[in-house]
């Protein structure tokens, strides 16, 4: 199927050459397309609590549309996988098999073909730090910082440490991130920064790398990643490092306030999950024009 027709939407603003590039090589080549989403800030809005996260009805129906019609749409993100099938419902679309999950930045897996969770086991070291962050924030309150607020997610070989619940996000974060920064070295855990978030966590995979396990095993003959944060700089970076030999790839970056310095690096610039959901869109009118 090869169309020149290349539908956009406001919402979703092409920013450099790759971006046309790729939405005409999925049109062409839908068989051997890849397209990866981080989930928080991208298919589903930032909310102040994480459990309240749910991607917006658009996405979802792009999301199933297009899994039907290319090789491989994967969610790829920092939450664990039952957590983004308890809240996104991934598993209920009609193409659910044609999907795949990477949680926890790889470390998690599932695989819709098979309905398969692959989940390794919880290290100590997590453990420890769950038990030893609450008596960090209460040092934080008892010395006069406005801490008050702070919520913790456990994530399994995670933590995650939420400020947006606070008076002031940003100065509970700073307020925080020496200690967490400490525990993490004293605990040998990897430390994540995120909107409003800072994470203790026990893999050391990337984003960045679950990508280029895809390029390995699909050999895609287009590729896109689309994220929002700080921890979708490793993905950002594989996909530009895969195209540097001539392949479409899109760096697709759903715009906030929060992290204005990723607009910087998009190829496609949405505006925000509502933006993500018009693009993806526009893939899927693409590959069935009316």
């Amino acid at each position: 199927m090869s169309s020149s027709h290349v539908p956009q939407h406001p919402a979703a603003r092409p920013m450099t050459r790759w971006a046309r590039s790729v939405q005409q090589a999925v049109i062409d080549r839908p068989e051997r397309a890849v397209v990866c989403l981080d989930f928080d800030g991208t298919l589903a809005p930032i909310v102040e609590r994480p459990e309240d996260a749910r991607p917006l009805p658009a996405a979802l129906d792009a999301v199933d549309a297009l899994a039907g019609r290319i090789r491989c749409v994967a969610v790829v993100t920092g939450r664990p996988v039952r957590t983004v099938l308890d809240l996104g419902g991934l598993d209920r679309l009609a193409h659910a098999k044609r999907l795949r999950i990477f949680g926890q930045y790889g470390a998690e897996r599932w695989d819709g073909a098979t309905g398969e969770v692959t989940v390794p086991p919880v290290p100590e070291a997590v453990r420890a730090a769950r038990r030893r962050i609450p008596e960090l924030v209460d040092r934080a309150a008892a010395a006069g910082r406005q801490v008050e607020g702070v919520r913790l997610e456990d994530k399994g070989l995670a933590i995650g440490v939420h400020t947006r619940s606070c008076t002031d996000p940003d100065a509970a974060l700073a307020a925080l991130e020496p200690g967490l920064r400490a525990l993490a070295s004293e605990l040998r855990l990897g430390v994540e920064p995120g909107r409003d978030v800072i994470e203790l966590r026990a893999s050391a995979l990337t984003k960045g790398d679950v990508v280029r396990e895809l390029v390995a095993g699909l050999d895609p003959a287009a590729l896109a990643f689309c994220g929002d944060d700080r921890g979708d700089i490793a993905a950002f970076d594989a996909v530009r490092a895969w195209r540097d030999e001539e392949h479409p790839g899109a760096v697709v970056v759903s715009g906030s306030a929060e992290v204005p310095e990723l607009a910087e690096r998009a190829d496609v610039l949405c505006d925000g999950p509502a933006g993500i959901a018009a693009w993806l869109g526009a893939l899927v009118d693409g590959l069935c024009p009316r």
